[in-house]
């Protein structure tokens, strides 16, 4: 069996979740900066995730593209959330 992509993507993934706790202790993590910075990593690697481990980069590219409706729906809501909760 090949098991370098599923490595490549764990290492990945890792390398990010580091740079996510970096990114918040790097700062004060009240910025909005941060908050959107860490919420994009973890967009990204929600795609990576299911791209890679799902085996969605398989399938047809209009499934491909019907999973990224979901995903802007969920950005959409955490800024929403992030602009209503803002002091």
């Amino acid at each position: 069996m090949n098991y370098k992509t599923p490595v490549a993507v764990w290492l990945y993934m890792i390398l990010t979740t580091v740079g996510e706790v970096a990114l918040f202790y790097s700062a004060k993590p009240d910025t909005f900066g941060v908050t959107i910075g860490i919420g994009v990593i973890a967009m990204i690697n929600s795609l990576i995730a299911a791209l890679f481990l799902m085996n969605i980069r398989k399938e047809p590219p209009v499934i491909q593209y019907l999973m990224l409706a979901p995903l802007a729906l969920i950005m959409v809501l955490i800024l929403t959330m992030l602009f209503a909760f803002a002091q």
